[in-house]
């Protein structure tokens, strides 16, 4: 049996997928990802197939639609469903064409986010079995803990079910325009709201999010399988020799960085982490990343990242400040240390209410609000509370024991094993 699992976007929502595909792999299928091109090397590296989907991630979000999303959305949903639109629209008809080459060649088809409707739509045509496999709770539910835009978040209420429905139809807005190109293609007639919740909502779904920080709600479908984060175990890592001498040099340093988000202005970034690292008396490890910060003058007290796996860095961490990935959130609880979100876009800030909520982190913020006074604030949260501290610490042991891979893989199974349904 051949598996595709479509793994469009940032290496947050690349690398869980290959984590997974090994998994599956393991269990005596064939498997293949497809993913932007930057992520070959990482695919194929790992031993899995790789599937081209024709973008090239980085530099389109570095380009200005792609900063005008990360930069000017958290402080205004419906430009960040506007700009998300106008994204997709800008790609589709190049990932339409690799998604129908790529779903061609496999038996199982494995969306992520951006794909739901077309692999939906795909399966049903070719005869193939469909399932979701995401990162971030969708799926409407009156619990607030699940609720990824909860209006109630610390409460089980009917509205957050509600309001979960209305967020979807505002998805199918700015998501529609891949699968309509899909839809067009096969000979199709265009998608419509009522084709993209069936998709979202009858598909059987692999949740690759820890039940401890997300505890799935009484109210979903049995077919909804929260299983754990799917880590992807990385090889020996030998760091460069200035990042290991900083490390030794002094107490554990704060990790600050915001992974693949690109930034309109980075020397403004980081002149704010400067101050707040010199008003807190904090070491910082700072993440270049996408955004590009960058400084040609830094203190002695801060280490400029190109990069690191989270599983070696973390650990080694006294906190955790990041832009709210559901993979980098997994990675901070994982490490046992306290973290807190800046929050961009999308799931970003449900996981930094999460993390405040279950008393692993400090309260998130939004990317707009970021400045000195807040993050200050949080520094001194998350290195002074030792309540805090200990119950990270906690979270960290039990996730660590938890194996959402193999969670992941017995669902599929369960799911491929059922008969066909009935047209």
């Amino acid at each position: 049996m051949r598996v595709l699992l479509f793994g469009f976007g940032s290496r947050g929502d690349v690398q869980p997928f290959i984590a997974l595909g090994k998994g599956l792999k393991a269990a005596g299928y064939e498997v293949a990802v497809a993913a932007a091109l930057n992520f070959r090397g990482l695919v194929e590296g790992a031993g899995l197939g790789y599937e081209p989907i024709r973008v090239d991630m980085e530099r389109f979000m570095q380009e200005d639609i792609g900063k005008e999303w990360l930069s000017n959305s958290s402080q205004n949903p419906r430009a960040e469903l506007a700009n998300m639109r106008r994204m997709t629209e800008a790609i589709a008809d190049d990932v339409a064409d690799d998604i129908l080459a790529c779903c061609s060649r496999a038996d199982v088809l494995i969306s992520g986010l951006l794909a739901v409707e077309s692999l939906h739509t795909i399966a049903h045509v070719q005869k193939k079995i469909h399932i979701q496999g995401l990162l971030a709770p969708f799926a409407p539910t009156a619990d607030g803990r699940a609720g990824l835009q909860a209006l109630l978040p610390r409460h089980y209420n009917i509205v957050n079910r509600w309001f979960g429905y209305a967020i979807e139809a505002m998805l199918f807005t700015a998501l529609r325009h891949p699968s309509a190109v899909v839809r067009q293609r096969l000979g199709l007639p265009p998608v419509t709201r009522r084709d993209f919740m069936r998709a979202w909502n009858q598909t059987p779904t692999l949740l690759g999010v820890s039940p401890l920080i997300m505890p799935p709600p009484r109210d979903w479908p049995p077919h909804i399988h929260v299983t754990g984060y799917w880590f992807l175990p990385v090889p020996a890592y030998e760091p460069p020799t200035t990042l290991q001498a900083f490390l030794d040099a002094g107490t554990p340093p704060v990790y600050i960085g915001f992974g693949s988000m690109s930034n309109r202005d980075p020397e403004g970034t980081m002149r704010v982490i400067v101050e707040a690292l010199a008003q807190t008396g904090q070491r910082g490890v700072v993440y270049s990343g996408w955004g590009g910060l960058h400084s040609a003058d830094l203190p002695s007290n801060i280490y400029l990242l190109d990069g690191a796996p989270h599983d070696w860095l973390f650990p080694r961490m006294a906190a955790v400040v990041h832009h709210g990935g559901a993979g980098t959130t997994g990675a901070a609880l994982r490490a046992g240390v306290p973290s807190s979100v800046v929050a961009h876009i999308g799931d970003q800030w449900f996981w930094g209410r999460r993390l405040h909520e279950t008393g692993v982190g400090a309260a998130p913020m939004r990317r707009h609000e970021f400045d000195v006074p807040r993050l200050t604030a949080t520094l001194n949260t998350l290195i002074n509370d030792s309540t805090l501290r200990q119950r990270a610490a906690q979270m960290g042991e039990d996730i660590r024991a938890e194996d959402g891979v193999a969670n992941a893989v017995a669902a599929f199974q369960g799911i491929v094993n059922q008969p066909p349904p009935k047209d």
